[in-house]
């Protein structure tokens, strides 16, 4: 009696984990691809962006000086500290811009979506004319230092790939992860609906999630104090180099 309870135990176990492995694998592509697929999407949306109009350029160009203007008051005179706080400050926005991506996969489309505005818009901001105003303007304290088109885009890219490599696959884990949790709302729909016969645990699959989000928030973080004291350095050598040449 025992050995036939031992055995039915034992049986059942390893059924609870065939049916949990089955339903991970039946839920479309891991992490890793999901995350490979956001980046491509964030990088095809920057480049539309860059084409849009340059009205719809301006504005979210505008939007984006808002929020810088209010990080300068939150940080200004505060020496040091200020400076510490950046990244911060930085990682603070970010992380919640991933929660919120995170929070719409009840929305199935949401966090594709959402990923592919914040490439549209960060692609129309380095595209907008008036950057390059900018830049030339700052860089008129440096004497016959006249930048063409193509330096302007170099500079915008040093200005941006230093923190976007941790930045961006940073923001598409947490897209993959809302992805995941969709697949697993779409099976539990299945399963209402009696086309699955295993139910779909949210538990199960948001912890198997967790060492994926943490990794995605150690990103956005590595990328804040990145864009925080090294994109400046970068960019600033590359200008350096720009108007020597």
């Amino acid at each position: 009696m025992l050995k036939s309870n031992i055995k039915s135990s034992i049986a059942n176990h390893t059924g609870r984990d065939r049916v949990s492995s089955d339903i991970f694998k039946s839920k479309g592509p891991g992490i890793k691809r999901l995350a490979a697929i956001g980046v491509v999407l964030f990088v095809v949306s920057a480049i539309i962006g860059s084409l849009s109009p340059e009205e719809v350029k301006e504005t979210l160009y505008g939007s984006l000086s808002e929020k810088v203007r209010e990080i300068e008051q939150a940080i200004s005179g505060s020496g040091v500290y200020g400076l510490l706080l950046l990244p911060l400050i930085i990682f603070g926005n970010n992380l919640m811009v991933s929660l919120i991506m995170l929070a719409l996969f009840p929305t199935i489309a949401g966090p594709w979506l959402f990923i592919a505005f914040q490439g549209f818009a960060t692609g129309a901001i380095i595209g907008y004319s008036g950057i390059d105003e900018s830049i030339r303007q700052a860089l008129s304290t440096i004497p016959s230092c006249t930048l063409s088109p193509s330096d302007i885009s170099i500079l915008k890219a040093a200005l941006l790939i230093p923190h976007g490599i941790f930045e961006i696959p940073g923001i598409s884990v947490f897209m993959a992860a809302s992805a995941r949790l969709s697949f697993t709302l779409i099976d539990y729909v299945s399963w209402k609906k009696g086309k699955r016969t295993e139910r779909p645990v949210f538990t199960q699959t948001l912890r198997s999630l967790l060492p994926a989000i943490l990794i995605g928030a150690v990103l956005l973080l590595v990328a804040a104090f990145v864009e925080s004291f090294i994109t400046p350095l970068v960019g600033f050598i590359t200008a350096i180099a720009l108007c020597s040449k």
